[in-house]
């Protein structure tokens, strides 16, 4: 399948739309595939639906409850934890990323990432509120695990994965400090081919493990952001 690039990026459109923070800002109304509207019709009904990725950021943002960490799975360009940053400035926005790229090949129905995609030489530049962890998660959640984090609640915790192995991991070393009151935010939730196999597979596995029924709270109405609360 051929990658169609920017900046040496692959993207799936080169169509403008709404989002700000995307390679792809396209606008894909969640209605135009069948699975995501069934998705939408069966957990979505009661959530706010929004239009765009700054606007669900900062819901979420305004959504925290509970005193706790700030969290970013994903940081890649830091355009998002920049963003976060900027949303709260009195806490400190932790963000981990291999900046090594993908782990494995990315491959969905309307296209393919291959493995280290989104890779950067150097990391990106942040504000002053935030940390950066350079490492693959199995390396560096255990360590953050047990050095801060420790017993700390998370209060706010941005999962972009992508990937179902990826997303796993999050779940795995931090799942205890998931609490009542947590606010997630994920980047790729549904409204593309295969979502239910990456982002929302792992998600829906720790809650079955756990029991637990969190509430969707909003939902990227053009694109694949969804915030849940536990």
């Amino acid at each position: 399948m051929k990658v169609l690039k920017i900046r040496g990026y692959p993207i799936l459109s080169r169509k403008k739309g709404h989002q700000v923070f995307h390679l792809c800002s396209q606008n894909s109304h969640f209605n135009l595939c069948k699975k995501s509207k069934d998705f939408a019709s069966t957990f979505l009904s009661e959530a706010t639906p929004l239009s765009t990725d700054a606007d669900i950021l900062r819901f979420a943002s305004d959504a925290v409850s509970i005193d706790g960490m700030y969290l970013e799975m994903g940081v890649w360009m830091g355009k998002t934890i920049n963003f976060l940053a900027a949303l709260n400035p009195n806490k400190v926005i932790h963000g981990f990323d291999s900046f090594q790229g993908l782990p494995h090949d990315w491959e969905r129905e309307d296209g393919y990432c291959p493995k280290e995609t989104f890779s950067l030489e150097n990391l990106p530049l942040v504000l002053q509120n935030v940390t950066l962890y350079k490492g693959w998660f199995n390396k560096t959640l255990p360590t953050f695990k047990k050095g801060v984090l420790q017993n700390t609640p998370i209060a706010l915790l941005h999962i972009d994965c992508d990937l179902y192995s990826s997303t796993a991991d999050v779940f795995n070393y931090l799942g205890e400090n998931i609490v009542k009151g947590t606010v997630i935010i994920f980047d790729e939730l549904y409204n593309f081919p295969g979502f239910e196999e990456h982002e929302l597979k792992a998600f829906s596995e720790f809650c079955e493990k756990k029991n637990v029924h969190p509430e969707y709270l909003a939902y990227n109405v053009y694109h694949q952001q969804v915030v849940v609360q536990f």
